[in-house]
Protein backbone atom coordinates (compact mmCIF):
# COMPACT_ATOMS: atom_id res chain seq x y z
CA UNK A 1 0.00 0.00 0.00
CA UNK A 2 1.03 3.62 -0.38
CA UNK A 3 2.46 5.02 2.83
CA UNK A 4 0.34 7.43 4.82
CA UNK A 5 2.36 10.51 3.84
CA UNK A 6 1.84 9.87 0.12
CA UNK A 7 -1.86 9.22 0.64
CA UNK A 8 -2.25 12.47 2.57
CA UNK A 9 -0.26 14.41 -0.06
CA UNK A 10 -2.53 13.12 -2.82
CA UNK A 11 -5.68 13.93 -0.87
CA UNK A 12 -4.33 17.42 -0.13
CA UNK A 13 -3.69 17.85 -3.86
CA UNK A 14 -7.33 17.08 -4.58
CA UNK A 15 -8.32 19.64 -1.95
CA UNK A 16 -5.96 22.28 -3.41
CA UNK A 17 -7.60 21.77 -6.80
CA UNK A 18 -10.97 22.41 -5.14
CA UNK A 19 -12.05 18.89 -6.00
CA UNK A 20 -14.53 17.76 -3.34
CA UNK A 21 -14.28 14.05 -2.65
CA UNK A 22 -16.02 13.64 0.73
CA UNK A 23 -19.40 14.11 -0.90
CA UNK A 24 -22.15 11.85 -2.19
CA UNK A 25 -21.54 13.43 -5.60
CA UNK A 26 -18.34 11.35 -5.76
CA UNK A 27 -19.80 7.96 -6.64
CA UNK A 28 -16.84 5.99 -5.28
CA UNK A 29 -16.91 7.85 -1.95
CA UNK A 30 -20.65 7.32 -1.78
CA UNK A 31 -20.07 3.60 -2.39
CA UNK A 32 -17.47 3.61 0.40
CA UNK A 33 -19.87 5.46 2.68
CA UNK A 34 -22.69 2.99 2.03
CA UNK A 35 -20.22 0.16 2.69
CA UNK A 36 -19.23 1.81 5.97
CA UNK A 37 -22.86 2.10 7.06
CA UNK A 38 -23.70 -1.50 6.18
CA UNK A 39 -20.63 -2.90 7.96
CA UNK A 40 -20.83 -0.68 11.02
CA UNK A 41 -24.45 -1.53 11.81
CA UNK A 42 -23.68 -5.22 11.11
CA UNK A 43 -21.06 -5.15 13.87
CA UNK A 44 -23.96 -4.25 16.16
CA UNK A 45 -26.07 -7.15 14.88
CA UNK A 46 -28.21 -5.16 12.42
CA UNK A 47 -27.80 -6.79 9.01
CA UNK A 48 -28.87 -5.04 5.82
CA UNK A 49 -27.96 -6.20 2.33
CA UNK A 50 -27.00 -3.72 -0.39
CA UNK A 51 -30.49 -3.64 -1.88
CA UNK A 52 -32.07 -2.84 1.49
CA UNK A 53 -29.52 -0.09 2.06
CA UNK A 54 -30.19 1.48 -1.33
CA UNK A 55 -33.95 1.19 -0.84
CA UNK A 56 -33.75 3.22 2.37
CA UNK A 57 -31.14 5.80 1.29
CA UNK A 58 -32.14 6.44 -2.30
CA UNK A 59 -35.81 5.54 -2.54
CA UNK A 60 -37.13 6.40 0.91
CA UNK A 61 -38.45 2.88 1.37
CA UNK A 62 -38.44 0.93 4.61
CA UNK A 63 -37.15 -2.53 5.44
CA UNK A 64 -37.73 -3.38 9.08
CA UNK A 65 -38.23 -0.32 11.26
CA UNK A 66 -35.06 -1.05 13.24
CA UNK A 67 -32.92 -1.39 10.10
CA UNK A 68 -34.30 1.79 8.59
CA UNK A 69 -33.72 3.72 11.81
CA UNK A 70 -30.14 2.44 12.08
CA UNK A 71 -29.35 3.20 8.42
CA UNK A 72 -30.83 6.71 8.42
CA UNK A 73 -29.30 7.60 11.77
CA UNK A 74 -25.85 6.51 10.71
CA UNK A 75 -26.18 8.30 7.38
CA UNK A 76 -27.17 11.61 8.91
CA UNK A 77 -24.66 11.50 11.79
CA UNK A 78 -21.67 10.48 9.71
CA UNK A 79 -22.46 12.60 6.65
CA UNK A 80 -22.85 15.71 8.84
CA UNK A 81 -19.73 15.15 10.93
CA UNK A 82 -17.50 14.11 8.02
CA UNK A 83 -18.28 17.24 6.03
CA UNK A 84 -17.69 19.31 9.16
CA UNK A 85 -14.32 17.62 9.83
CA UNK A 86 -13.22 18.11 6.24
CA UNK A 87 -14.07 21.83 6.37
CA UNK A 88 -12.20 22.23 9.66
CA UNK A 89 -9.16 20.47 8.23
CA UNK A 90 -9.14 22.74 5.18
CA UNK A 91 -9.10 25.83 7.41
CA UNK A 92 -6.60 24.41 9.92
CA UNK A 93 -9.12 24.56 12.76
CA UNK A 94 -9.79 20.89 13.45
CA UNK A 95 -10.37 19.93 17.06
CA UNK A 96 -12.71 17.75 19.09
CA UNK A 97 -15.24 18.97 21.64
CA UNK A 98 -17.45 17.11 24.08
CA UNK A 99 -20.38 18.57 22.19
CA UNK A 100 -19.18 16.77 19.04
CA UNK A 101 -19.58 13.41 20.79
CA UNK A 102 -23.05 14.41 21.93
CA UNK A 103 -23.98 15.55 18.42
CA UNK A 104 -22.89 12.26 16.86
CA UNK A 105 -25.02 10.34 19.35
CA UNK A 106 -28.02 12.65 18.92
CA UNK A 107 -28.07 12.29 15.13
CA UNK A 108 -27.23 8.58 15.20
CA UNK A 109 -29.93 7.53 17.65
CA UNK A 110 -32.81 9.90 16.94
CA UNK A 111 -34.72 7.59 14.61
CA UNK A 112 -34.35 4.71 17.07
CA UNK A 113 -35.52 7.12 19.77
CA UNK A 114 -38.59 8.00 17.68
CA UNK A 115 -39.19 4.30 17.11
CA UNK A 116 -38.91 3.55 20.82
CA UNK A 117 -36.05 1.05 20.54
CA UNK A 118 -33.76 3.58 22.27
CA UNK A 119 -35.39 5.00 25.38
CA UNK A 120 -32.50 7.04 26.75
CA UNK A 121 -31.83 10.76 26.32
CA UNK A 122 -30.26 11.72 23.01
CA UNK A 123 -26.69 12.98 23.43
CA UNK A 124 -26.75 12.32 27.18
CA UNK A 125 -23.91 10.47 28.87
CA UNK A 126 -25.08 7.36 30.68
CA UNK A 127 -26.12 7.39 34.30
CA UNK A 128 -25.97 3.67 34.92
CA UNK A 129 -23.52 0.84 34.35
CA UNK A 130 -23.76 -1.25 31.19
CA UNK A 131 -22.32 -4.53 29.94
CA UNK A 132 -20.73 -5.15 26.52
CA UNK A 133 -22.00 -8.44 25.15
CA UNK A 134 -19.51 -9.06 22.31
CA UNK A 135 -16.35 -8.11 24.20
CA UNK A 136 -14.72 -9.21 27.44
CA UNK A 137 -13.88 -5.83 29.00
CA UNK A 138 -15.91 -3.94 31.58
CA UNK A 139 -16.77 -0.31 30.68
CA UNK A 140 -15.94 2.55 33.03
CA UNK A 141 -18.26 2.94 36.02
CA UNK A 142 -20.80 5.59 35.06
CA UNK A 143 -20.03 7.87 38.02
CA UNK A 144 -16.56 8.58 36.59
CA UNK A 145 -17.67 9.52 33.06
CA UNK A 146 -17.99 13.28 33.83
CA UNK A 147 -14.43 13.20 35.19
CA UNK A 148 -12.81 11.06 32.48
CA UNK A 149 -14.39 12.33 29.25
CA UNK A 150 -12.99 15.90 29.42
CA UNK A 151 -9.48 14.45 29.95
CA UNK A 152 -10.04 12.11 27.00
CA UNK A 153 -11.04 15.06 24.78
CA UNK A 154 -8.07 17.08 26.04
CA UNK A 155 -5.79 14.17 25.13
CA UNK A 156 -7.36 13.93 21.65
CA UNK A 157 -6.65 17.59 20.97
CA UNK A 158 -3.08 17.35 22.26
CA UNK A 159 -2.47 14.53 19.79
CA UNK A 160 -4.13 16.41 16.93
CA UNK A 161 -1.76 19.33 17.53
CA UNK A 162 1.31 17.06 17.65
CA UNK A 163 3.25 17.37 14.33
CA UNK A 164 5.02 14.07 15.06
CA UNK A 165 1.80 12.15 15.54
CA UNK A 166 1.75 8.44 14.69
CA UNK A 167 -1.69 8.64 13.11
CA UNK A 168 -2.60 4.96 13.10
CA UNK A 169 -1.45 4.52 16.70
CA UNK A 170 -3.40 7.63 17.68
CA UNK A 171 -6.72 6.62 16.09
CA UNK A 172 -6.30 3.03 17.32
CA UNK A 173 -5.70 4.20 20.88
CA UNK A 174 -8.52 6.74 20.73
CA UNK A 175 -10.94 4.07 19.54
CA UNK A 176 -10.01 1.63 22.30
CA UNK A 177 -10.19 4.41 24.90
CA UNK A 178 -13.60 5.55 23.75
CA UNK A 179 -15.04 2.04 23.70
CA UNK A 180 -13.64 1.29 27.16
CA UNK A 181 -15.15 4.48 28.57
CA UNK A 182 -18.41 3.59 26.76
CA UNK A 183 -20.00 6.96 27.60
CA UNK A 184 -23.51 6.43 26.24
CA UNK A 185 -26.31 4.09 27.24
CA UNK A 186 -26.46 2.63 23.70
CA UNK A 187 -24.84 3.25 20.32
CA UNK A 188 -21.25 3.42 21.59
CA UNK A 189 -19.82 1.13 18.90
CA UNK A 190 -21.27 3.16 16.04
CA UNK A 191 -20.44 6.49 17.69
CA UNK A 192 -16.89 5.25 18.25
CA UNK A 193 -16.42 4.24 14.62
CA UNK A 194 -17.83 7.56 13.39
CA UNK A 195 -15.46 9.34 15.80
CA UNK A 196 -12.58 7.27 14.44
CA UNK A 197 -13.32 8.40 10.87
CA UNK A 198 -13.94 11.95 12.11
CA UNK A 199 -10.39 11.97 13.50
CA UNK A 200 -8.97 10.58 10.25
CA UNK A 201 -10.72 13.22 8.15
CA UNK A 202 -9.69 15.97 10.58
CA UNK A 203 -6.09 14.86 10.07
CA UNK A 204 -6.30 15.02 6.28
CA UNK A 205 -7.45 11.52 5.43
CA UNK A 206 -10.84 9.98 4.69
CA UNK A 207 -13.41 7.85 6.48
CA UNK A 208 -13.04 4.08 6.57
CA UNK A 209 -15.28 1.01 6.51
CA UNK A 210 -14.32 -1.56 9.14
CA UNK A 211 -15.57 -4.89 7.86
CA UNK A 212 -18.29 -6.49 9.94
CA UNK A 213 -20.80 -8.33 7.79
CA UNK A 214 -19.22 -11.75 8.42
CA UNK A 215 -18.49 -13.43 11.74
CA UNK A 216 -14.85 -13.76 10.75
CA UNK A 217 -14.51 -10.02 10.17
CA UNK A 218 -16.34 -9.18 13.40
CA UNK A 219 -14.13 -11.56 15.37
CA UNK A 220 -10.97 -9.92 13.95
CA UNK A 221 -12.25 -6.51 15.00
CA UNK A 222 -13.28 -7.69 18.48
CA UNK A 223 -9.91 -9.41 18.95
CA UNK A 224 -8.01 -6.27 17.96
CA UNK A 225 -10.04 -4.23 20.47
CA UNK A 226 -9.55 -6.73 23.27
CA UNK A 227 -5.78 -7.00 22.73
CA UNK A 228 -5.45 -3.21 22.71
CA UNK A 229 -7.72 -2.80 25.74
CA UNK A 230 -5.76 -4.77 28.35
CA UNK A 231 -3.74 -1.88 29.82
CA UNK A 232 -6.45 0.71 29.17
CA UNK A 233 -9.05 -1.29 31.10
CA UNK A 234 -6.61 -1.52 34.02
CA UNK A 235 -6.27 2.26 33.86
CA UNK A 236 -10.05 2.63 34.09
CA UNK A 237 -10.10 0.33 37.12
CA UNK A 238 -7.39 2.48 38.72
CA UNK A 239 -9.49 5.60 38.11
CA UNK A 240 -12.42 3.88 39.81
CA UNK A 241 -10.11 3.21 42.76
CA UNK A 242 -9.27 6.89 43.12
CA UNK A 243 -6.39 7.51 40.70
CA UNK A 244 -6.55 10.96 39.10
CA UNK A 245 -6.56 10.74 35.31
CA UNK A 246 -4.45 13.09 33.18
CA UNK A 247 -3.14 13.09 29.63
CA UNK A 248 0.37 12.00 30.67
CA UNK A 249 -1.13 8.93 32.33
CA UNK A 250 -3.05 8.15 29.13
CA UNK A 251 0.17 8.47 27.11
CA UNK A 252 2.04 6.17 29.48
CA UNK A 253 -0.73 3.57 29.32
CA UNK A 254 -0.89 3.64 25.53
CA UNK A 255 2.88 3.24 25.31
CA UNK A 256 2.46 -0.11 27.10
CA UNK A 257 -0.59 -1.22 25.08
CA UNK A 258 -0.50 -3.70 22.22
CA UNK A 259 -2.26 -1.78 19.46
CA UNK A 260 -0.61 -3.58 16.54
CA UNK A 261 -3.59 -5.80 15.57
CA UNK A 262 -5.90 -2.77 15.44
CA UNK A 263 -3.29 -0.66 13.63
CA UNK A 264 -2.92 -3.35 10.96
CA UNK A 265 -6.68 -3.61 10.53
CA UNK A 266 -7.09 0.16 10.24
CA UNK A 267 -4.14 0.55 7.86
CA UNK A 268 -5.84 -1.79 5.39
CA UNK A 269 -9.06 0.19 5.73
CA UNK A 270 -7.26 3.49 5.07
CA UNK A 271 -5.58 2.05 1.97
CA UNK A 272 -8.90 0.71 0.67
CA UNK A 273 -10.62 4.07 1.23
CA UNK A 274 -7.88 5.91 -0.64
CA UNK A 275 -8.07 3.53 -3.58
CA UNK A 276 -11.79 4.18 -3.87
CA UNK A 277 -11.36 7.96 -3.59
CA UNK A 278 -8.63 7.92 -6.22
CA UNK A 279 -10.84 5.93 -8.55
CA UNK A 280 -13.79 8.24 -7.91
CA UNK A 281 -11.77 11.36 -8.74
CA UNK A 282 -11.04 9.91 -12.16
CA UNK A 283 -14.61 8.98 -13.00
CA UNK A 284 -18.03 10.62 -12.87
CA UNK A 285 -21.25 8.78 -12.17
CA UNK A 286 -24.54 10.43 -13.01
CA UNK A 287 -26.28 7.96 -10.70
CA UNK A 288 -24.65 9.65 -7.70
CA UNK A 289 -27.11 10.93 -5.08
CA UNK A 290 -26.50 14.41 -3.68
CA UNK A 291 -28.19 16.70 -1.18
CA UNK A 292 -30.33 19.57 -2.40
CA UNK A 293 -27.72 21.98 -1.03
CA UNK A 294 -24.93 20.33 -3.08
CA UNK A 295 -27.20 20.20 -6.12
CA UNK A 296 -27.71 23.94 -5.84
CA UNK A 297 -23.94 24.50 -5.72
CA UNK A 298 -23.10 22.20 -8.61
CA UNK A 299 -25.90 23.31 -10.96
CA UNK A 300 -26.21 26.94 -9.85
CA UNK A 301 -29.83 26.76 -8.68
CA UNK A 302 -31.26 27.91 -5.37
CA UNK A 303 -32.57 25.27 -2.98
CA UNK A 304 -35.97 27.00 -3.02
CA UNK A 305 -36.15 26.62 -6.79
CA UNK A 306 -35.21 22.95 -6.60
CA UNK A 307 -37.83 22.36 -3.88
CA UNK A 308 -40.37 23.99 -6.16
CA UNK A 309 -39.46 21.55 -8.92
CA UNK A 310 -39.84 18.67 -6.48
CA UNK A 311 -43.26 19.88 -5.35
CA UNK A 312 -44.32 20.28 -8.98
CA UNK A 313 -43.23 16.69 -9.70
CA UNK A 314 -40.70 17.98 -12.23
CA UNK A 315 -37.72 16.62 -10.31
CA UNK A 316 -37.53 13.22 -8.60
CA UNK A 317 -36.22 13.33 -5.02
CA UNK A 318 -36.27 11.41 -1.77
CA UNK A 319 -36.39 12.86 1.74
CA UNK A 320 -34.24 11.61 4.62
CA UNK A 321 -35.33 13.27 7.83
CA UNK A 322 -35.54 16.97 6.97
CA UNK A 323 -33.19 16.81 3.98
CA UNK A 324 -33.99 16.24 0.30
CA UNK A 325 -31.65 14.21 -1.92
CA UNK A 326 -31.65 13.96 -5.72
CA UNK A 327 -29.78 12.00 -8.36
CA UNK A 328 -27.39 13.88 -10.63
CA UNK A 329 -28.95 12.00 -13.53
CA UNK A 330 -32.41 13.38 -12.71
CA UNK A 331 -31.17 16.97 -12.56
CA UNK A 332 -29.38 16.53 -15.88
CA UNK A 333 -32.56 15.08 -17.39
CA UNK A 334 -34.58 18.08 -16.18
CA UNK A 335 -32.07 20.52 -17.65
CA UNK A 336 -32.37 18.83 -21.05
CA UNK A 337 -36.15 19.16 -21.13
CA UNK A 338 -36.40 22.53 -19.29
CA UNK A 339 -38.29 25.17 -21.32
CA UNK A 340 -36.09 28.11 -22.28
CA UNK A 341 -38.49 30.45 -20.47
CA UNK A 342 -38.00 28.58 -17.21
CA UNK A 343 -35.19 30.67 -15.75
CA UNK A 344 -36.36 31.00 -12.16
CA UNK A 345 -33.25 30.19 -10.17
Amino acid sequence: MKDLLKIKQQLDQYRSQNQPFITVNNSEWYTLFRDEIRNSIAIEGIFANRNELLAVLEHGRRTSDQKSAAILGYFEAANTLYEYANNLYRTGEFSVRLSDLKQIHTLLMRYEHQLGTFTGILGDFRREDVAVTQLLFTPLNHTYIPEVLPVFVQWLNEQVRNPQIDLLKFVSASHVLFETIHPFRDGNGRVGRILLSYLLIGNGFVNIAIKGTTKEDRDKYYHALEVGDDRIEKLMRAVESGKKLNTDLIDATIAQSDLEPLKMLLSKCVAHSFEMIEKGMKTADSDAVISLRDAGKFFNYSQDYLRQLINQKKLLAVKHGKLWFVKVRDIEAYLKRKPSSDENK
